[in-house]
């Protein structure tokens, strides 16, 4: 898994998580490659009726962000906040420019090619029964390396495909006509869309390729697997991280690295936010796994949130 692509991943998720309507959109796993290196998967629907749904939406609602919000409603006659569904990323290979993405929302695809036949470039390719839209995405011209060219294609009114290869939007077309294998043949994250899963946001990986100068990279270079599980009920956040190791004796160094970095968390005594998040952390290790949780108010997470935004303003500011 590449860990640019991820960090790319995650944020546009966190950008599109306005995007939440009354019932549930969980993941698919039939629309997902039988052999992916990392998937993640958003339910904005699930996610609008919650404590911390309501709290995006209200940010979403206020003056500074009208304007994107007016944006879409008029290019793409799509109002995010109640339109966008679900969004599934997963990626094959370790390059950026190997990852797919899902977008499963109330879309107007003839308004949308027309858009496409108006961008850099567009040229249009038969691929059995789709047609693959492509373009040239002019935010990264004059950048070093990467694929300016976009993919994508519809598969009725409420699924677009999205790749940055022609090779990667062609097999991604072949998984959801199930003419070659999908997730559900599979025991590879077999947590990741399964039917007891509450959260609405989930993910797993392996091959995980973590830089050195990466947060606890040490820690995640030691698992074989990892997933992740985000939800809430009844005004409770719980988010669940699980790493899977080699071996058992893997397993306790990890789980011995989780809980002094608890530890840690708990000494900052002049930090009350890192303190709050420490008394909601428990590491448990099980065999070959570790399971991190994080079990804290709805509210109060929000309350972690907006300060984390305010520090970064303020680095940010200060030019640090």
């Amino acid at each position: 898994m590449n860990a640019n692509f991820l960090g790319y991943a995650l944020s546009t998720c966190g950008l599109l998580a306005a995007a939440l309507t009354a019932q549930s959109t969980p993941m698919h796993r039939a629309d997902v490659a039988a052999d992916p290196n990392f998937v993640l998967h958003i339910d904005f629907d699930s996610m609008r009726p919650t404590t911390i749904g309501k709290h995006v939406l209200a940010e979403m609602d206020k003056p500074e962000t009208q304007g994107i919000m007016s944006t879409f409603q008029t290019v793409l006659n799509l109002d995010p906040r109640k339109q966008l569904h679900g969004l599934t990323l997963y990626s094959t290979g370790k390059a950026p420019e190997d990852g797919v993405v899902l977008a499963y929302a109330d879309f107007e695809p003839e308004r949308l090619i027309t858009l496409a036949k108006a961008a850099k470039e567009y040229q249009s390719i038969t691929y059995g029964q789709y047609t693959i839209h492509s373009w040239v995405d002019e935010q990264k011209l004059g950048r070093v390396g990467g694929n300016r060219r976009v993919y994508a294609a519809f598969q009725g009114e409420q699924l677009v495909v999205l790749a940055q290869q022609e090779a990667r939007i062609n097999r991604a077309l072949d998984v959801l006509d199930h003419k070659v294998p999908n997730l559900t043949s599979t025991s590879l994250f077999s947590q990741v869309g399964a039917s007891a899963s509450t959260g609405f946001i989930q993910g797993a990986a392996r091959k995980m390729d973590i830089p050195d100068f990466a947060p606890n990279a040490a820690l995640l270079r030691m698992a074989k697997t990892a997933r992740v599980e985000i939800g809430e009920r009844q005004g409770q956040l719980k988010a669940t991280v699980g790493l899977e190791a080699s071996d058992e004796d893997s397993s306790q160094q990890m789980a011995s690295v989780g809980e002094g970095l608890v530890a840690l968390l708990k000494m900052q005594q002049d930090n009350p936010n890192a303190v709050k998040l420490a008394e909601g952390l428990s590491i448990r290790q099980d065999g070959n796994s570790v399971v991190a949780t994080l079990a804290i108010p709805a509210a109060q997470a929000i309350e972690l949130m907006k300060a984390d935004a305010v520090r970064r303003m303020f680095t940010k500011a200060n030019g640090r």
